[in-house]
């Protein structure tokens, strides 16, 4: 806004309010309400016979106090925290520690992986303040760049890292349906074009999954969770029931490539997957475990022994009892009351993180919480099957708990550009913004049958 172009009176005015505002981020949209108001109400004394000075006089006067208002403003938009998020999210990684700290006896290396851990933590404790403080509408301001960059980077780890090429780049993708969000903000007014592109779009990341059911499922999952949003809330402008046939064409591509990809194999493993007795010495045998494991669980304390086993060398039958399958361990080795614990504390992060999303004002700041919610969701969701014995996929992590350097870097990331959307979306507007009914509700200012409203979040001043 450009106040220099406005007259004097009005520019005083503006400049006292801002004097109020110390959030510098909320000072520009608010005085744009303001002056948007002034003007429009000027315009309505003129029309009224009034000339320009004695116009912009009243305009003003009714706006008040530039200091009462200032204040009001100021008090109203501060960068504020989601405290219960953060609280869960701290809970969440010191209680990842303190596990990792007591299955370290019974995993090889343990005490070197627990320290590496420690580390990690630290890393990403670093990783989610800067994601936290970054301004997440770059994600809106430059899709494309954002989403076929790490499409490029993404293909260049898995062109550069060897053998090892199938697991480097799946915590990369993690961050696909998040890029994802800011691709479908961009095509949302495309109409039919828009959401065909969107789908093709998608099929890039899980082309780069290497044939990982898991990682292809999440991406798959998520990204459509984002457009099938995008659709009900009538953002693409189409039909809503062939846009809902357009989404199922899209999925079938999707869920075909990894058996076009992995051929014979594919198949071979899906089979085990869904019957693990047809191959119980081989891919079948971690089901197997699980199943004996379970079974053997109290509701609290350590599992029963297992015949031929001690009481911990049962555990010795699990491999990767501190990453891919840290649940099963923890429930056999201390009860089911661990996995009620577990279903608990990601229950109220997930639930608590979905009340803000659908209170989000912009479709940005909805979309893109919406993605980051929906991969950690899913991340989770797929965690407890495998663990449970419930379809045997390979688990990526148990978010914030498992070990894993990148795979905690990464989700703490992604938590913390979802506390920056909470922190700062309500002063997030989109450029096509629509008032319903006359009245935006998020807008700052308003004027309604001779009033002025203030909307202060849940408070009007009138």
């Amino acid at each position: 806004m450009q106040l220099l172009q406005q007259p004097s009176k009005i520019t005083e005015y503006l400049e006292a309010v801002r004097q109020q505002i110390r959030w510098k981020k909320a000072q520009s949209p608010v005085l744009e309400e303001i002056n948007n108001h002034i003007t429009d109400q000027k315009n309505a004394f003129l029309s009224e016979g009034y000339n320009e000075e004695a116009a912009i006089d009243k305009a003003i006067a009714e706006m008040g106090d530039p200091f009462v208002v200032g204040e009001q403003l100021d008090r109203a938009h501060r960068p504020r925290p989601d405290w219960p998020l953060l609280v869960i999210t701290a809970t969440m990684l010191v209680l990842g520690l303190a596990i990792q700290f007591f299955v370290r006896p019974d995993v090889p290396l343990g005490e070197w992986m627990f320290g590496r851990q420690i580390l990690w933590a630290g890393i990403s404790i670093l990783v989610m303040f800067a994601a936290y403080f970054l301004d997440f509408t770059i994600i809106g301001k430059y899709p494309k760049f954002i989403f076929f960059g790490l499409c490029t980077i993404t293909l260049a780890s898995y062109l550069l890292k060897g053998e090892g090429r199938g697991t480097s780049t799946i915590y990369l993708l993690l961050l696909f349906p998040t890029a994802f969000a800011g691709f479908v903000y961009m095509m949302r007014k495309g109409g039919y074009s828009g959401l065909i592109l969107c789908g093709v779009a998608f099929i890039i990341p899980v082309s780069r999954t290497n044939g990982n059911v898991t990682v292809s499922f999440l991406i798959w999952i998520s990204c459509l969770l984002i457009l099938a949003a995008a659709v009900k809330k009538g953002w693409f402008n189409v039909r809503k029931l062939l846009a809902t046939l357009i989404l199922a064409i899209q999925t079938v591509v999707v869920l075909s490539i990894p058996f076009l990809k992995g051929k014979q194999y594919f198949f071979d493993k899906m089979r085990v997957i869904l019957n693990p007795t047809l191959d119980p010495t081989g891919y079948g045998y971690i089901s197997a475990v699980i199943q004996r494991l379970l079974s053997h669980s109290q509701l609290i304390g350590q599992g029963l022994p297992i015949r031929g086993y001690g009481d911990y060398l049962a555990l010795k039958l699990l491999p990767a009892a501190n990453t891919n399958f840290l649940l099963t361990y923890l429930i056999y080795r201390f009860g089911w009351i661990v996995l009620i614990g577990t279903i608990a504390i990601f229950s109220a992060f997930i639930m608590r993180a979905i009340i803000l999303c659908k209170k989000q004002k912009s479709v940005l700041g909805f979309l893109v919480s919406l993605a980051i919610i929906s991969t950690f969701s899913a991340q989770f969701i797929l965690y407890i099957s495998s663990n449970l014995g419930f379809w045997r996929l390979d688990p990526l992590s148990l978010p914030l708990i498992s070990y894993g350097g990148r795979a905690l870097v990464t989700n703490m990331c992604l938590i913390g550009l979802l506390l920056s959307v909470f922190r700062t979306g309500d002063l997030v507007t989109d450029k096509d913004e629509e008032s319903v009914g006359g009245i935006n509700s998020s807008r700052f200012i308003q004027y309604d049958n001779g009033q002025i409203i203030i909307n202060l979040k849940s408070h009007s001043i009138k």
